[in-house]
């Protein structure tokens, strides 16, 4: 017969092999309860600490997830799954001075290791540390050891230092990881580079909204080297595209029946057509249908007397680094109270509703909280005198447009907008705000705001 003792033993055991069981299945919701039950009752656990820092982090809870892990590290101090566990939610949460040490101290322990020398180059990159990247992956290369991950933290690397060519060739290696992938069952062989003139070319989209308006510069290099495009969009993004040049097709899917001689993602576009020495093409033509922007004229009417500002605070919440670009409306009411000022969000997403309730939407017009495409934002953005927006796809829109920009980045950026300085050669209208430290928002509105009064002040 057995004792309370092993009986109770034993209960705590079935708990945690059922969580961990829901916890590998993905059923992160039944699992984190459990966690939470069975830690309660053996807090020594160490291993239970980590896998619930796991799933916090999973979950987009960082700074807890964080916490969890340094439970864990307590009991176990150095215990490399540990601490290659606290050092990927520290480097979600942009924590890259700390994580980066952590990861060279298990790099060391383990040298040789992909999987170790790209976690590494990815916090580096965060701190800035382009070219210790690049001196990384490229000696790692020349032994024989980098995978294709550690490739892509070095295409990284080198575009935010502006080698495109060398950037987007390495770039191709994008597909080594988990985060993107080829299109399943594709009919056509991919071009990778062979002679196009009177070939039939289908360029598919990948990654974002803001990706493919970026990328479609490229679309006339295709036309002027003979080649017959057609061009594959999501369809908020049909309209805004119809004027493109050097395009045969705009569709919003393909048939295997159809016939084409290569395909190929429209992020290959750099590499395939090249990057000019003298900088990127100009960004492309858009097209505002007059129906978006009738509609535009009309919600700006009451206010055209009003210096009128497009703001977006956050871009899509599924994108994992998207709580590391954004900030929260009530950052721009200091701006909205401003003499003169007319703030508008043009931000259309899951995260409307807490903009509404906010009470912030009296201050700043929801413009674009219903729009159904692009096309119709690109009607609003027409009618601003100036957009002041985190990086997020609008940004790209309007900065093809010609519109003024003030894009606020994070203080490790974007490959796009390189290491330093207020431009970037791929969208001349936008001019780059920088944070100084990571997170600090409040010092980067400091200067957006001082920069906006003495705009306002020289139109006077």
């Amino acid at each position: 017969m057995a004792s309370p003792v092993g009986q109770h033993a034993q209960s705590l055991g079935q708990i945690f092999e059922r969580t961990v069981s829901l916890h590998r299945a993905g059923k992160l919701e039944e699992a984190e309860p459990l966690y939470r039950t069975y830690l309660a009752r053996r807090p020594e656990h160490a291993q239970a600490w980590t896998n619930y820092g796991s799933l916090l982090r999973k979950t987009g809870r960082y700074e807890v997830a964080i916490a969890a892990h340094r439970r864990a590290l307590e009991l176990r101090p150095s215990d490399p799954s540990i601490l290659n566990n606290l050092a990927n939610a520290l480097a979600d949460d942009g924590h890259f001075t700390e994580a980066a040490g952590i990861r060279e101290t298990l790099c060391d322990a383990q040298p040789e290791h992909p999987e170790r020398l790209r976690d590494l180059c990815a916090s580096l990159r965060g701190l800035g540390r382009q070219e210790e990247v690049i001196d990384r992956v490229t000696a790692a290369a020349e032994s024989g050891w980098a995978d294709g991950e550690c490739l892509l933290q070095r295409a990284l690397a080198k575009l935010m230092l502006g080698d495109y060519a060398g950037g987007f060739t390495d770039f191709e290696n994008r597909y080594a990881g988990d985060e993107v992938r080829l299109p399943d069952n594709v009919p056509w062989p991919r071009w990778t580079g062979e002679p196009v003139a009177g070939k039939r070319i289908l360029v598919l989209p990948e990654q974002g909204f803001g990706d493919a308006i970026l990328m479609a510069r490229f679309l006339p290099r295709l036309a002027e080297m003979g080649a017959r495009t057609t061009l594959v969009v999501k369809p908020p993004l049909t309209r805004l595209f119809q004027e493109i040049e050097g395009l045969e097709a705009i569709v919003e899917g393909a048939r295997s029946t159809d016939e084409f001689d290569y395909y190929t993602p429209n992020m290959s576009l750099p590499h395939l057509v090249g990057v000019p020495e003298d900088g990127p093409p100009p960004p492309p033509r858009l097209t505002i249908p007059e129906q978006a922007r009738n509609r535009a004229a009309r919600l700006v009417e009451p206010f055209r007397n009003r210096f009128r500002i497009g703001v977006v605070w956050t871009g899509s919440l599924t994108y994992k680094a998207n709580h590391r670009r954004s900030c929260r409306p009530e950052n721009f009411l200091r701006l909205a109270q401003l003499p003169g000022v007319q703030l508008f969000s043009l931000y259309k997403g899951d995260g409307r509703e807490d903009f509404l309730a906010s009470g912030t939407a009296g201050l700043i017009v929801d413009a674009c909280g219903t729009d159904k495409d692009f096309a119709e934002s690109a009607g609003l953005i027409a009618e601003m005198d100036l957009m002041i927006t985190t990086d997020t796809a609008v940004v790209h829109v309007a900065a093809s447009l010609g519109k003024p920009v003030w894009n606020m980045l994070s203080a490790e950026g974007f490959w796009l907008y390189g290491r330093e300085g207020e431009t970037t050669p791929w969208y001349p209208s936008m001019r780059l705000f920088r944070q100084d430290l990571q997170g600090d928002w409040t010092a980067l509105f400091d200067r957006v705001e001082a920069a906006l009064r003495t705009h306002l002040a020289d139109r006077r």
